[in-house]
Protein backbone atom coordinates (compact mmCIF):
# COMPACT_ATOMS: atom_id res chain seq x y z
CA UNK A 1 0.00 0.00 0.00
CA UNK A 2 3.05 2.52 0.70
CA UNK A 3 4.76 1.79 -2.21
CA UNK A 4 1.24 1.98 -4.97
CA UNK A 5 1.11 5.83 -2.37
CA UNK A 6 4.25 6.54 -3.12
CA UNK A 7 4.43 5.88 -7.17
CA UNK A 8 0.98 8.02 -6.92
CA UNK A 9 2.94 11.03 -5.08
CA UNK A 10 5.54 11.10 -7.70
CA UNK A 11 3.40 10.29 -10.99
CA UNK A 12 0.89 13.24 -9.49
CA UNK A 13 3.93 15.78 -9.46
CA UNK A 14 5.31 14.45 -12.71
CA UNK A 15 1.92 15.99 -13.58
CA UNK A 16 2.54 18.85 -12.09
CA UNK A 17 5.33 20.11 -13.31
CA UNK A 18 4.42 18.84 -16.65
CA UNK A 19 1.17 20.83 -16.70
CA UNK A 20 3.66 23.66 -15.56
CA UNK A 21 6.21 23.21 -17.97
CA UNK A 22 3.46 23.10 -21.05
CA UNK A 23 1.92 26.97 -20.06
CA UNK A 24 4.58 28.84 -22.34
CA UNK A 25 2.68 26.98 -25.12
CA UNK A 26 -0.74 28.29 -23.68
CA UNK A 27 0.85 31.87 -23.12
CA UNK A 28 2.54 31.99 -26.75
CA UNK A 29 -0.61 31.13 -28.37
CA UNK A 30 -2.64 33.84 -26.29
CA UNK A 31 0.31 35.90 -27.84
CA UNK A 32 -0.15 34.70 -31.52
CA UNK A 33 -3.59 35.60 -31.64
CA UNK A 34 -3.25 39.55 -30.46
CA UNK A 35 -2.76 39.35 -26.54
CA UNK A 36 0.04 40.35 -24.09
CA UNK A 37 1.55 39.05 -20.94
CA UNK A 38 -0.88 41.99 -19.29
CA UNK A 39 -3.66 40.91 -20.82
CA UNK A 40 -2.89 37.55 -20.39
CA UNK A 41 -2.09 37.59 -16.82
CA UNK A 42 -5.80 39.48 -16.13
CA UNK A 43 -7.64 37.25 -17.69
CA UNK A 44 -5.87 34.59 -15.95
CA UNK A 45 -6.42 35.31 -12.20
CA UNK A 46 -9.84 36.53 -13.38
CA UNK A 47 -10.24 32.89 -14.13
CA UNK A 48 -8.22 30.91 -11.55
CA UNK A 49 -8.85 33.18 -8.42
CA UNK A 50 -12.76 31.55 -8.26
CA UNK A 51 -12.32 28.44 -9.85
CA UNK A 52 -9.82 27.86 -7.10
CA UNK A 53 -12.02 28.80 -4.47
CA UNK A 54 -14.45 26.59 -5.51
CA UNK A 55 -12.11 23.89 -5.42
CA UNK A 56 -10.86 24.72 -2.17
CA UNK A 57 -15.01 24.62 -1.02
CA UNK A 58 -15.09 21.54 -2.38
CA UNK A 59 -11.59 19.67 -0.94
CA UNK A 60 -10.67 21.12 2.32
CA UNK A 61 -13.88 23.14 3.03
CA UNK A 62 -13.41 22.55 7.05
CA UNK A 63 -10.04 24.21 6.81
CA UNK A 64 -9.65 27.50 8.71
CA UNK A 65 -9.33 31.00 7.23
CA UNK A 66 -6.74 33.05 8.26
CA UNK A 67 -7.37 35.92 10.59
CA UNK A 68 -5.99 39.23 11.06
CA UNK A 69 -2.53 39.88 10.30
CA UNK A 70 -1.90 36.69 8.91
CA UNK A 71 -4.60 37.18 6.54
CA UNK A 72 -3.25 40.32 5.60
CA UNK A 73 0.45 39.01 4.60
CA UNK A 74 -0.68 36.07 2.88
CA UNK A 75 -2.92 38.46 0.67
CA UNK A 76 0.06 40.91 0.09
CA UNK A 77 2.29 38.22 -0.99
CA UNK A 78 -0.37 38.02 -3.97
CA UNK A 79 -1.07 41.32 -4.30
CA UNK A 80 2.59 41.95 -4.26
CA UNK A 81 4.91 39.07 -4.93
CA UNK A 82 2.52 37.19 -6.99
CA UNK A 83 1.60 40.34 -8.77
CA UNK A 84 4.58 41.27 -10.00
CA UNK A 85 6.69 37.66 -10.61
CA UNK A 86 4.14 36.47 -13.20
CA UNK A 87 4.40 40.52 -14.87
CA UNK A 88 8.29 39.91 -14.93
CA UNK A 89 8.11 35.89 -16.15
CA UNK A 90 5.42 36.13 -18.51
CA UNK A 91 7.43 39.48 -19.96
CA UNK A 92 9.91 37.57 -20.77
CA UNK A 93 8.48 34.84 -22.58
CA UNK A 94 6.82 37.63 -24.87
CA UNK A 95 10.80 38.30 -25.39
CA UNK A 96 12.87 35.16 -25.63
CA UNK A 97 12.76 31.89 -25.83
CA UNK A 98 10.78 29.91 -22.90
CA UNK A 99 13.18 27.39 -22.62
CA UNK A 100 15.54 30.35 -21.49
CA UNK A 101 13.49 31.83 -19.62
CA UNK A 102 12.48 28.51 -17.76
CA UNK A 103 16.36 27.46 -17.40
CA UNK A 104 17.37 30.69 -16.17
CA UNK A 105 14.50 31.03 -13.80
CA UNK A 106 15.12 28.34 -12.05
CA UNK A 107 18.54 29.37 -9.97
CA UNK A 108 15.19 30.61 -7.66
CA UNK A 109 15.72 27.48 -5.60
CA UNK A 110 19.61 28.46 -4.21
CA UNK A 111 18.65 31.85 -4.05
CA UNK A 112 15.97 31.05 -1.52
CA UNK A 113 18.61 29.47 0.34
CA UNK A 114 21.18 31.68 0.25
CA UNK A 115 17.89 34.31 1.50
CA UNK A 116 16.77 32.14 4.34
CA UNK A 117 20.10 31.83 5.33
CA UNK A 118 20.36 35.98 5.69
CA UNK A 119 17.09 36.72 6.97
CA UNK A 120 15.85 33.94 8.92
CA UNK A 121 19.12 31.92 10.07
CA UNK A 122 18.48 28.96 7.71
CA UNK A 123 22.02 27.49 7.58
CA UNK A 124 22.18 25.81 4.33
CA UNK A 125 23.54 22.01 3.78
CA UNK A 126 27.14 21.62 3.10
CA UNK A 127 26.20 21.19 -0.82
CA UNK A 128 25.72 24.79 -1.17
CA UNK A 129 28.65 25.92 -2.53
CA UNK A 130 28.71 22.98 -5.01
CA UNK A 131 24.95 23.81 -6.25
CA UNK A 132 25.79 27.15 -6.31
CA UNK A 133 28.79 27.32 -9.14
CA UNK A 134 26.61 24.75 -10.67
CA UNK A 135 23.83 27.20 -10.90
CA UNK A 136 26.08 29.84 -12.01
CA UNK A 137 27.59 27.96 -15.02
CA UNK A 138 24.19 26.67 -15.82
CA UNK A 139 22.55 29.89 -16.23
CA UNK A 140 25.91 31.31 -17.40
CA UNK A 141 26.13 28.93 -20.34
CA UNK A 142 22.13 29.45 -21.02
CA UNK A 143 22.44 33.17 -21.09
CA UNK A 144 25.27 32.63 -23.91
CA UNK A 145 22.34 31.57 -26.61
CA UNK A 146 20.76 35.08 -25.89
CA UNK A 147 21.22 37.84 -28.51
CA UNK A 148 21.71 41.06 -27.65
CA UNK A 149 17.99 42.37 -28.37
CA UNK A 150 17.19 39.74 -25.62
CA UNK A 151 18.82 41.01 -22.83
CA UNK A 152 15.53 42.74 -21.35
CA UNK A 153 14.38 39.38 -21.22
CA UNK A 154 17.00 37.85 -19.25
CA UNK A 155 16.83 40.91 -17.26
CA UNK A 156 13.31 40.69 -16.71
CA UNK A 157 14.13 36.56 -15.60
CA UNK A 158 16.33 36.93 -13.12
CA UNK A 159 13.87 39.80 -11.91
CA UNK A 160 10.87 37.42 -11.27
CA UNK A 161 13.23 34.89 -9.82
CA UNK A 162 15.02 37.23 -7.22
CA UNK A 163 11.15 37.93 -6.96
CA UNK A 164 9.48 34.75 -6.10
CA UNK A 165 12.70 34.17 -4.00
CA UNK A 166 11.34 36.39 -1.74
CA UNK A 167 7.85 35.16 -2.19
CA UNK A 168 9.44 31.94 -1.04
CA UNK A 169 11.00 32.61 1.98
CA UNK A 170 8.46 35.40 3.86
CA UNK A 171 5.70 33.21 2.89
CA UNK A 172 7.63 30.20 4.17
CA UNK A 173 7.09 31.98 8.19
CA UNK A 174 3.01 32.37 7.32
CA UNK A 175 1.47 29.40 4.70
CA UNK A 176 2.97 26.44 6.85
CA UNK A 177 0.00 27.23 9.34
CA UNK A 178 -3.00 26.86 6.93
CA UNK A 179 -3.69 24.42 4.61
CA UNK A 180 -1.62 25.03 1.45
CA UNK A 181 -4.85 25.42 -0.90
CA UNK A 182 -6.51 27.60 1.22
CA UNK A 183 -3.64 29.72 1.28
CA UNK A 184 -2.88 29.70 -2.13
CA UNK A 185 -6.78 31.04 -2.84
CA UNK A 186 -5.91 33.82 -1.01
CA UNK A 187 -2.61 34.61 -2.69
CA UNK A 188 -4.51 33.69 -6.07
CA UNK A 189 -7.19 36.67 -4.69
CA UNK A 190 -4.20 39.00 -4.12
CA UNK A 191 -2.51 38.58 -7.72
CA UNK A 192 -6.22 39.07 -9.29
CA UNK A 193 -6.22 42.49 -6.99
CA UNK A 194 -3.05 43.30 -7.94
CA UNK A 195 -3.17 42.69 -11.53
CA UNK A 196 -6.51 44.83 -11.95
CA UNK A 197 -4.89 47.25 -10.31
CA UNK A 198 -1.85 47.50 -12.78
CA UNK A 199 -4.64 47.87 -15.25
CA UNK A 200 -6.81 50.37 -13.34
CA UNK A 201 -3.77 52.89 -13.02
CA UNK A 202 -1.60 51.73 -16.17
CA UNK A 203 1.88 52.62 -14.72
CA UNK A 204 4.15 53.98 -17.51
CA UNK A 205 1.20 53.69 -20.10
CA UNK A 206 0.87 50.37 -19.67
CA UNK A 207 -0.77 48.64 -22.46
CA UNK A 208 -2.99 45.85 -21.84
CA UNK A 209 -3.98 43.96 -24.99
CA UNK A 210 -6.69 40.55 -24.85
CA UNK A 211 -7.03 38.27 -27.30
CA UNK A 212 -8.49 38.70 -30.51
CA UNK A 213 -10.52 35.48 -30.85
CA UNK A 214 -12.23 32.33 -29.44
CA UNK A 215 -8.98 30.54 -29.62
CA UNK A 216 -6.62 32.85 -27.82
CA UNK A 217 -9.51 32.95 -24.96
CA UNK A 218 -9.60 29.00 -24.96
CA UNK A 219 -5.72 28.97 -24.24
CA UNK A 220 -5.99 31.32 -21.51
CA UNK A 221 -8.73 29.12 -20.47
CA UNK A 222 -6.61 26.21 -20.28
CA UNK A 223 -3.84 27.86 -19.12
CA UNK A 224 -6.15 28.92 -15.93
CA UNK A 225 -7.32 25.64 -15.08
CA UNK A 226 -5.06 22.92 -16.11
CA UNK A 227 -2.09 24.89 -15.85
CA UNK A 228 -2.68 26.53 -12.60
CA UNK A 229 -5.68 24.88 -10.70
CA UNK A 230 -5.13 21.20 -12.07
CA UNK A 231 -1.51 21.71 -11.36
CA UNK A 232 -1.58 22.76 -8.30
CA UNK A 233 -4.16 19.83 -6.96
CA UNK A 234 -1.81 17.93 -8.08
CA UNK A 235 1.08 19.23 -6.43
CA UNK A 236 -0.72 19.30 -2.85
CA UNK A 237 -1.70 15.67 -3.59
CA UNK A 238 2.23 14.68 -3.98
CA UNK A 239 3.06 16.42 -0.88
CA UNK A 240 0.33 14.25 1.27
CA UNK A 241 1.49 11.00 -0.32
CA UNK A 242 5.41 11.43 -0.69
CA UNK A 243 6.56 14.82 1.20
CA UNK A 244 8.09 17.94 -0.25
CA UNK A 245 11.45 16.28 -0.59
CA UNK A 246 10.72 13.79 -3.48
CA UNK A 247 8.10 16.08 -4.75
CA UNK A 248 10.75 18.79 -5.01
CA UNK A 249 12.86 16.63 -6.96
CA UNK A 250 9.89 15.79 -9.37
CA UNK A 251 9.23 19.56 -9.98
CA UNK A 252 12.76 20.16 -10.79
CA UNK A 253 12.68 18.64 -14.28
CA UNK A 254 9.82 21.05 -15.08
CA UNK A 255 12.49 23.30 -17.35
CA UNK A 256 13.00 19.73 -19.05
CA UNK A 257 9.56 19.69 -20.01
CA UNK A 258 9.34 23.46 -21.34
CA UNK A 259 12.35 22.92 -23.51
CA UNK A 260 10.59 20.34 -24.88
CA UNK A 261 7.55 21.48 -25.88
CA UNK A 262 9.47 24.95 -26.73
CA UNK A 263 11.60 22.79 -29.34
CA UNK A 264 8.71 20.49 -30.38
CA UNK A 265 5.98 23.21 -30.46
CA UNK A 266 7.31 26.97 -30.47
CA UNK A 267 10.48 25.80 -33.14
CA UNK A 268 12.94 27.13 -30.13
CA UNK A 269 16.40 26.28 -31.28
CA UNK A 270 18.39 23.55 -28.86
CA UNK A 271 21.27 23.56 -28.59
CA UNK A 272 24.60 21.97 -26.34
CA UNK A 273 24.90 24.90 -24.39
CA UNK A 274 21.19 24.97 -23.22
CA UNK A 275 21.35 21.15 -22.83
CA UNK A 276 24.34 21.18 -20.52
CA UNK A 277 23.57 24.91 -18.37
CA UNK A 278 19.67 22.75 -17.75
CA UNK A 279 21.49 19.84 -16.70
CA UNK A 280 23.69 21.83 -14.03
CA UNK A 281 21.04 23.62 -13.22
CA UNK A 282 18.39 21.05 -12.64
CA UNK A 283 20.87 19.00 -11.02
CA UNK A 284 22.10 21.54 -8.83
CA UNK A 285 18.21 21.86 -7.38
CA UNK A 286 18.19 18.31 -6.98
CA UNK A 287 20.87 18.16 -5.40
CA UNK A 288 19.96 21.34 -3.15
CA UNK A 289 16.56 19.53 -2.36
CA UNK A 290 18.23 16.55 -1.30
CA UNK A 291 20.49 17.74 0.99
CA UNK A 292 18.11 20.18 2.81
CA UNK A 293 15.76 16.80 3.35
CA UNK A 294 18.66 15.31 5.26
CA UNK A 295 18.70 17.78 7.37
CA UNK A 296 15.18 17.60 8.50
CA UNK A 297 15.04 21.85 7.87
CA UNK A 298 11.81 21.37 5.54
CA UNK A 299 12.38 22.37 2.10
CA UNK A 300 12.12 26.04 1.51
CA UNK A 301 12.05 25.37 -2.47
CA UNK A 302 8.72 23.74 -2.19
CA UNK A 303 7.08 25.99 0.47
CA UNK A 304 4.56 26.74 -2.66
CA UNK A 305 4.82 24.70 -5.63
CA UNK A 306 7.16 26.68 -8.03
CA UNK A 307 4.46 27.31 -11.13
CA UNK A 308 1.98 28.01 -8.79
CA UNK A 309 3.67 31.89 -8.83
CA UNK A 310 6.03 31.72 -12.00
CA UNK A 311 3.82 30.35 -14.69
Amino acid sequence: MRNNQRVAGIALAVLSCTLYGINPLFSMNAYDDGANSRGLMIARFLIAAPLLLAYRFITVRAAAWPRGRDLVEIFLFGYLGFTFQSFFYFGAIERMASGLVSVIFYCFPIMAVLLAWWLLKHKPSKVIGICLVATVVGVGLTAGEVSGAETTGVALTLAGALTYTFYVVLSSRVMPRYDGITGLTIVLFGAMFGWLTLWLIRPFDMQVRFPETTFGWLNITVLATFGTIVAMGAFFAAMKRVGPGPTSVASAFEPVVTIAVGTIFLNEALTSRIVIGAALVIGAVILLTLGEARRDVGSLTSATPGGAAHN
